[in-house]
């Protein structure tokens, strides 16, 4: 089973961690089965904290993360909110991130772990939402902690003492009473007392002895992480691998155990089912020829049951169930006096089809989670890039063209990626994204592409245009500043001067797997810039099959995610106009 982080454990963690946590910028939550916090600083740039329930914080691996249901939710309330402070409330098991704007973050990492987001110390979100005597995690409810032992930073000698009563081991005094858990063994070893001995038989001078050590212990961690005999410690016991920052320890543990996720789970039942059926199966199949091998023997057996006469291979009778056995080689057979052998035989062969008819059904669930790891595998092992993050596509002209997805990275797309020797494109219709094209020594045929492109992720193919018109424009033509009196709404730009029009751009847009630094690709664009990069390559347009529908034919014809291609397809219905296998001359595509 895998371990949680204990108080001391978590007490070092923040002294490690607290540094690059405090002061930082939340720039994205992702919660999942975890909570991954993405938070930026001037000194230390990304970080991703990951919240792991019951019981685990740690800084891990940066990966991307995509804002979608409830994530899109917390985002909301804590994008670009500056932390105030981490804190380890009662020295229980909780960590508390405040925030300069009055939200707040608890981790409760005991139980089955929660994790709650507060305003004004009111929860306006939970993990899960429970209820106890004098204590509830309800939405609007003003939180309150659960009772906690006492805080053995804090407590003095006197509060020490009147822990230490009952007729209990003081080894479990000291990791309930004072919340050190295992770390108790290591305080009795090192006060010089025998942990098994009662509370009411210690000394004045043990008790002294005990005190002083949780104080020596506690003052004594500095933010150190060891593993010893697989288990995360935050001071050294015995033969250790040692680390400077005890978020490698976890690291180091969590990397080292393997959880069991809920597909291979239900595989391992799913198996254990099948064993048994297909045993059972064999059973009923093998009574059943055993009946019919035999069927005189057995009908002269049912003839004399019938008459009550004696039977010497009779094992039992109770009621009209009779078992008998042939031989000792044979099975024992049951035997309902009420039916002809013949169809008690039937009876076991029907059992044992209704059992394949399951056996059959497991072996397809079965199949179907491993189809599921095979994509998850498929997922995990490709590199994204940044630009993912956009709509995009490479020219044919080998030119980066960025798009924005909604209100935000159009403003993105445009303020950060928009360089002085680029252009900004646009379809000539209301609802339709920032274009930015990367002059990469580019020709208008670049444009026109940027132009069919923007035409495909606006209104006009939900509309159903088959062509529509575009136009572009230089760096020094965008502009946020709004003519007095006007407003400018997040995502959009005022264009001034000339605006240089591409006419009847047909709405048309090739799929294909392409190879970017070494990497291989899904890409969604104009058509001419699929040809440069891949002999196979499918033309979608506006029609009325759904975007759903279109996404599963493109999976399974590349193998690819279907969240994958759905990110990629334009907003709603299409059809699928032809498929393409020619040759073609590769290019660069980034490699170098």
């Amino acid at each position: 089973m895998r371990e949680t982080l204990t108080s001391p454990d978590i007490h070092s963690w923040i002294i490690a961690n607290s540094r690059f946590i405090v002061g930082s910028f939340v720039k994205k939550i992702v919660f999942e089965d975890s909570m991954v916090i993405r938070l930026h600083s001037k000194d230390y740039g990304n970080r991703d904290l990951y919240l792991t329930p019951p019981g685990f914080i740690y800084f891990g691996e940066k990966r991307d993360l995509e804002v979608k249901g409830q994530s899109k939710f917390l985002n909301d309330i804590l994008e670009n909110s500056k932390v105030e402070s981490i804190t380890q409330p009662n020295f229980d098991r909780i960590v508390r991130i405040d925030f300069f704007s009055g939200k707040s973050i608890v981790f409760e990492m005991f139980g089955r772990g929660n994790i709650i987001m507060l305003e004004n110390n009111r929860i306006l979100f939970a993990r899960e939402y429970r209820e106890w005597r004098g204590r509830a995690i309800k939405r609007g409810e003003e939180y309150k902690y659960p009772p906690s032992p006492v805080n053995p930073l804090s407590m003095d000698f006197e509060k020490f003492l009147g822990e230490l009563r009952g007729d209990y081991e003081i080894v479990g005094v000291i990791a309930t009473r004072f919340n050190l858990s295992h770390y108790s063994e290591i305080v009795c070893s090192l006060a010089g007392v025998e942990k098994d001995k009662k509370v009411m038989d210690l000394s004045e001078d043990e008790k002294i002895r005990i005190f002083e050590t949780i104080k020596s212990f506690l003052s004594g961690l500095d933010g150190r992480g060891y593993l010893c005999n697989g288990k995360i410690m935050c001071i050294k016991s015995g033969e250790c691998q040692n680390f400077d920052n005890i978020n490698d320890a976890i690291l180091a543990y969590l990397k080292g155990i393997r959880v069991e996720s809920e597909e291979e789970r239900i595989e391992k039942e799913q198996k254990k089912k099948l064993e048994e059926y297909k045993k059972l199966s064999e059973i009923y199949r093998s009574m059943g020829n055993e009946i019919i091998s035999n069927i005189q023997w057995y009908n002269e057996i049912y003839e004399k049951l019938r008459r009550k006469e004696k039977i010497d291979s009779l094992i039992s009778i109770d009621g009209k169930i009779a078992r008998v056995r042939r031989d000792e080689s044979a099975p024992e057979i049951e035997l309902d006096i009420t039916k002809r052998p013949s169809e008690i035989a039937q009876g076991y062969f029907s059992e044992s089809k209704k059992l394949d008819e399951k056996i059959k059904g497991i072996m397809e669930v079965i199949g179907k989670i491993k189809k599921k790891e095979i994509k998850k595998e498929k997922k995990k092992e490709r590199r994204r890039f940044w630009f993912e993050r956009f709509r995009w596509f490479i020219s044919s002209e080998n030119s980066l063209v960025l798009a924005g997805r909604d209100a935000k990275t159009n403003e993105e797309v445009v303020k950060k990626y928009l360089g002085e020797r680029d252009y900004y494109v646009h379809a000539d219709i209301h609802g339709a994204p920032s274009v930015v094209v990367k002059n990469d020594g580019i020709t208008e045929k670049t444009l026109v592409e940027a132009g069919i492109f923007g035409l495909c992720y606006s209104k006009a193919w939900n509309a159903g245009y088959m062509a529509g018109d575009a136009y572009w424009v230089t760096f020094s033509q965008v502009s946020k500043m709004a003519e007095s009196g006007e407003y400018v709404p997040r995502g959009a730009w005022v264009i001034r001067g000339k605006r240089n029009y591409m006419r009847n751009l047909k709405l048309e847009l090739g799929i294909g797997k392409i190879r970017y630094e070494n990497e291989e690709i899904l890409m969604a664009g104009p058509v001419d810039s699929l040809k440069q990069k891949t002999n196979y390559y499918i033309v979608i347009a506006p029609g009325d099959t759904s975007k759903e529908n279109i996404a599963k034919i493109i999976s399974e014809k590349f193998s690819w995610d279907i969240d994958d291609v759905m990110s990629i397809l334009p907003p709603g219905p299409g059809r699928i106009v032809e498929e393409k296998h020619e040759a073609f001359e590769h290019s660069n595509n980034g490699e170098e």
